[in-house]
């Protein structure tokens, strides 16, 4: 907030801050050598003398010292001045705590900031958004913006920013052994795709779940270190709330869509176990 000069508080000798300081900025941040700086360049002006400002300076009390010599040149031993309201000329009603120090301003400009992006670059690693202003990245929905979500109870709008609008990917898994599913070409029969297990060798019992590609990516670097997540997967059978789980499961089949025409349906809850 930016005020005139006539419109900013004075002393009784006619003098007005150049700024004015929240004091709530103070204790969270625990700045004391500014107060200390505050009150001591307030004694070296009026006396002309040095001082040391450190607020580590051991031997003697710093505070106390300075406080003294301020009381000595006439001043309130705390640094507090009365001061007139600007607009009124009434004095106000509590005493500020005033005084000289030394201030540089911050390069730091809006304009420099501000930035905003829907769509764009993926880290080809993690194909999530890239990061920063410079590289047209994603703003960041961390930890903090995660439990705002959870308190105001809006868990799909959750799912959508840090899964869907992420790295949603979808893999398909062997339900026999857990590994992850590998994709054979026939060329015998005419490009045929099919999906086989190079574990189990197994060829049928295989289920296509969703799951972030940062995820799968660090399955697969465990399994490079010689350890072996698997995935478990469990049956459910719901058949009054088969839609509500369809939007939201994990895991469906080509068999769980021919029973939803008899109102049954299977659905896969993937579970995941480590083997070391």
């Amino acid at each position: 907030m930016t005020y005139r000069q006539e419109d900013m508080p004075y002393t009784a000798s006619g003098i007005q801050p150049d700024l004015i300081i929240n004091p709530h900025a103070i204790p969270s941040r625990m700045t004391i050598g500014h107060l200390i700086e505050t009150i001591t360049g307030k004694v070296r002006c009026s006396s002309g003398k040095v001082y040391d400002a450190d607020a580590f300076v051991h031997g003697h009390d710093i505070v106390k010292t300075i406080t003294d010599a301020l009381h000595n040149e006439g001043f309130e031993r705390n640094g507090n001045e009365t001061l007139y309201c600007g607009f009124t000329g009434k004095k106000l009603s509590s005493q500020i705590f005033m005084g000289p120090v030394f201030y540089q301003k911050l390069k730091h400009m809006v304009t420099d900031k501000i930035h905003a992006r829907a769509t764009g670059r993926n880290l080809q690693l993690t194909r999530q958004p890239t990061e920063g202003r410079g590289n047209q990245g994603g703003l960041r929905f961390g930890e903090m913006e995660r439990d705002a979500m959870l308190a105001h109870g809006t868990p799909f709008f959750l799912r959508g920013r840090l899964f869907l609008d992420s790295d949603a990917f979808r893999v398909t898994i062997c339900c026999n052994c857990g590994f992850f599913l590998d994709l054979k070409i026939n060329i015998s029969s005419t490009l045929r795709k099919k999906w086989h297990c190079q574990v189990c060798r197994n060829y049928t019992n295989a289920k296509e779940i969703a799951m972030p590609y940062a995820s799968k990516l660090l399955f697969q670097e465990l399994l490079a270190a010689g350890i072996t997540p698997k995935f478990i997967c469990e049956t459910l059978y719901n058949a009054s709330n088969c839609n509500t789980i369809n939007d939201s499961s994990v895991a469906h089949t080509t068999a769980s869509k021919k029973r939803h025409r008899s109102g049954k349906q299977k659905f896969i809850r993937p579970r995941i176990r480590n083997s070391y």
